[in-house]
């Protein structure tokens, strides 16, 4: 029998009763840490909390306009949190972009960059103001019996189903095509739009990115383009402008030809703009890690050989952009017009190009990132002024540039705030944990009603000097 005893575990042996008291001990106190956390949230609440630095009775926001956007909630930390959602479209505003886009019967495809494990089920309950006839067509990477699938799977990431699409419905695209990724909540969505796709694309107008004539194929593009107007794109492209400073120079505004043709579905700077992507820059000098790949991913996509030339391609002498900068992140809204200013022979030669570089898929990826303003536009620099191109695209109408700054900044506080509310951090440091809940809750107020402010004014910016915005773009 003692031998036995003997033979027991070190850890089941009676001298270990302590330990075992002790990590009973630990044990509860963790689970009551987090398995009740509105006890810790009461008991290390600070009593008299910092005085808010934002009073919201003056300044940039107007009391007398605020709605309700987003809800204040209880969460199981026994916090108050706001959340930052906001409502579609009112149906005064829904219906004149209705009005306005009724004559011509809007069709629209989305099409998703998914891999078959992606959950695009909020793609279904989508409706886009202005739309007639929304098809949504889903491309998977990593499924061979895909109804629409890339020609070689896993390589080339989203820019191999979008270009594959672009070349397959060449002859029978939509008047609008909106390609985006995956998710609904990621990152790269607007925070102003709740970080959230579905909710821009129910509060997108389409106004901006349709022409107001469809200008046909190639071939047709081509022979009104011909000549000095061609000059002017080939230079214009080599310098980072936009090729609409021929259009501009031939005495069509903006309005006369309808708006852009293309836009990127994000308004913000971050990872993007103003001169994000320097193609002079070698693999010693850079630090983001496709920089170095510009050059040569710009030459193989656009360069003087090859059938993808803008206009007649005896004219092109194509100079490599010093500069390469437009809104991340490869989600955007082209009209059947502006596809059609390239040939299709384009999107094949950058299907080939991504389906057969030996780069690793990453950077081969990345390079696109940076390169879809050029292929639908012509530009090499893309960037539009923050709070007017959410205000006409989305109807979210900040008062200037200073106020969508301010909002802005105090969003990334409250991200920033999050790292001290994590396991560890939280459990280390349980009273600066609850500072930074009871501070993120005082700037999700201010959010929500800042947020309210803008979507309140954008209700009636287009009555009120919608046009008077002028150019949204800062490189045009």
């Amino acid at each position: 029998m003692a031998a036995a005893i003997s033979k027991v575990p070190l850890l089941l042996q009676p001298r270990t009763k302590t330990f075992f008291a002790l990590w009973s001990i630990v044990s509860l106190l963790l689970f009551l840490y987090h398995g009740v956390p509105a006890l810790r949230y009461h008991i290390f609440q600070p009593s008299s909390p910092a005085r808010p630095q934002y009073d919201f009775t003056e300044g940039l926001f107007d009391n007398t306009l605020l709605t309700a956007v987003g809800t204040s909630a209880t969460t199981a930390d026994g916090a108050a949190t706001v959340a930052l959602t906001v409502p579609p479209l009112s149906s005064s505003r829904e219906s004149r972009i209705a009005d306005a886009l009724r004559d011509r019967n809007v069709t629209v495809h989305l099409v998703l960059a998914t891999r078959a494990q992606d959950d695009v089920s909020w793609a279904s309950r989508l409706r886009i103001p202005g739309a007639a006839n929304l098809r949504v067509i889903r491309y998977v990477s990593d499924a061979p019996n895909a109804p629409y699938r890339p020609p070689v799977l896993n390589k080339g990431r989203e820019a191999l189903m979008y270009l594959t699409y672009l070349h397959d419905f060449y002859d029978d695209l939509p008047d609008v095509a909106i390609l985006v990724h995956a998710e609904d909540y990621a990152w790269h969505a607007e925070p102003a739009l709740g970080t959230s796709m579905r909710t821009m694309l129910s509060r997108f107008d389409l106004r901006e990115v349709l022409d107001d004539a469809d200008d046909g194929d190639y071939e047709t593009h081509n022979k009104k383009k011909q000549g000095r107007h061609a000059r002017l794109f080939n230079r214009a492209a080599a310098s980072g402008q936009s090729t609409i400073a021929g259009d501009r120079d031939s005495g069509l505004t903006r309005r006369d030809s309808g708006r852009r043709g293309y836009a990127n579905l994000r308004t913000g700077w971050l990872h993007a703009c103003p001169d994000w992507i320097n193609t002079t820059k070698t693999s010693e000098e850079s630090v983001k890690q496709e920089e170095p790949y510009m050059r040569e991913a710009f030459l193989a996509n656009f360069g003087p050989s090859g059938d993808g030339v803008f206009f007649q391609p005896e004219e092109v002498q194509q100079e490599v952009p010093e500069i390469l900068a437009g809104t991340c992140c490869s989600q955007f809204a082209v009209s059947r017009a502006a596809v059609r200013r390239r040939p299709r022979a384009q999107y094949r030669r950058s299907m080939e190009f991504l389906a057969t570089t030996p780069w690793p898929d990453y950077i081969a990826g990345r390079t696109w990132e940076h390169l879809w303003p050029f292929l639908l536009r012509g530009a090499a620099r893309d960037c539009p002024v923050e709070w007017k191109a959410l205000c006409r695209m989305y109807g979210v109408c900040f008062a200037g540039a200073a106020e969508q700054a301010a909002w802005m900044e105090r969003w990334r506080e409250r991200e920033r705030l999050r790292e001290p509310l994590e396991f560890w951090q939280e459990l280390g440091h349980p009273v600066v944990a609850a500072r930074a809940r009871s501070r993120m809750h005082e700037l999700g107020e201010w959010l929500r009603k800042g947020l309210a402010v803008a979507v309140r004014r954008g209700e009636g910016a287009e009555r009120v000097g919608w046009e008077d915005m002028g150019d949204i773009y800062e490189f045009q």
